[in-house]
């Protein structure tokens, strides 16, 4: 993450209202960028849906949810939001 090297299995988190960020991620009192790495693993469905929101559907396959979250339900709500907003 540019000069941030954060330790594996570190949880980060940020505040989300409306799919979008209001306060960005921090660690250690420096703020991250984002999006998020495409490696980084969203912990519950709101980090999901951000995740699938700052990715290109086609990169949507690397992207790692973590247990009880249903990916396909996440991936096809993401995928009408699009579609919606672009009039399809």
């Amino acid at each position: 993450m540019g000069s941030v090297c954060i330790p594996a299995g570190t949880i980060l988190s940020a505040v989300a209202r409306d799919g979008e960020i209001v306060e960005a991620p921090t660690w250690n009192g420096v703020a991250l960028p984002l999006p998020m790495p495409i490696n980084a693993a969203a912990l519950d469905e709101e980090a999901a849906l951000m995740m699938l929101e700052w990715y290109e559907d086609h990169m949507w396959y690397r992207l790692h949810f973590g247990p009880g979250i249903d990916r396909d339900a996440v991936m096809a709500k993401v995928a009408a939001s699009l579609a919606s907003r672009h009039g399809f």
